[in-house]
């Protein structure tokens, strides 16, 4: 029975996604000249709503069944190490998103900044109520499903050692992480987070514990990168030259 209640939060996650297609199609019918631009700022609205039911949905599911998976049978960290664990998850997180993302940049030779992180910011700055969705809204969900529904449910089923199971089901969920926001230039990324999440859960048996910390990263990412959108912008032309200069050497 676990198995499709975590089922049904992965269909909730595509819907929300897909929520706003028949909408798009639409405006584009009823509006055909409409741009691009013109079309995002108007169906933004009708995303938040989307992931705002989305999230209500999931931790309805989530509650509805007592057959909980062997992360969350196990003993749970007491209220005291739980807040250490999210205060702490969060240096883990974030050093783990910058090693990662030194590993992508200089060795795999990707770009700094990701073409989906770009886009979320351009979202916010058109229209700032996605802060929401980025920081509140899109953690609840996406650890929802790729912790509690994908990972959990590897991790319940590989066989063996506890550290097998951790590094297949945080593998598995990782890729279907990067899947699900279409950046495979920042693979690396998505697989070093989803493994700092999944630690998080299982370590401390509590879901609230990644939601927390993802939602804490996601917040400083759009900080950072609504604050100090040109000083990123200077260390892009530094990368880019820093490159030349090491092909040239080579």
């Amino acid at each position: 029975m676990r198995q499709l209640y975590s089922a049904l939060i992965i269909v909730v996650f595509i819907a929300v996604q897909l929520a706003v297609l028949p909408i798009s199609f639409i405006l584009a019918f009823t509006t055909p000249g409409m741009t691009e631009t013109e079309m995002l700022d108007a169906i933004m609205p009708y995303q938040a709503i989307a992931f705002a039911i989305g999230v209500v949905i999931v931790i309805a599911i989530g509650h509805i069944h007592k057959n909980k998976n062997r992360i969350e049978r196990g003993r749970q960290s007491d209220i005291p190490v739980t807040i250490a664990w999210i205060i702490g998850g969060v240096f883990i997180a974030y050093g783990s998103q910058v090693l990662a993302g030194l590993f992508n940049v200089y060795v795999l030779g990707n770009p700094l900044e990701s073409e989906n992180t770009s886009g979320i910011i351009e979202m916010i700055e058109s229209a700032p109520f996605m802060i929401l969705v980025v920081a509140l809204l899109g953690p609840i969900l996406e650890e929802y499903v790729f912790r509690r529904a994908i990972f959990g449910e590897i991790y319940e089923m590989i066989p063996g050692p506890k550290i097998v199971g951790f590094l297949v089901a945080g593998l598995l969920s990782g890729l279907v992480f990067a899947l699900a926001h279409w950046d495979f230039t920042h693979i690396v990324i998505y697989l070093a987070m989803a493994y700092a999440f999944s630690f998080l859960y299982v370590i401390s048996g509590r879901l609230l514990v990644p939601i927390l910390v993802h939602m804490i990263m996601n917040g400083i990412v759009v900080l950072i990168q609504v604050i100090f959108k040109d000083y990123i912008e200077q260390l892009e032309e530094i990368q880019q030259g820093l490159g030349v200069i090491i092909n040239l050497l080579m």
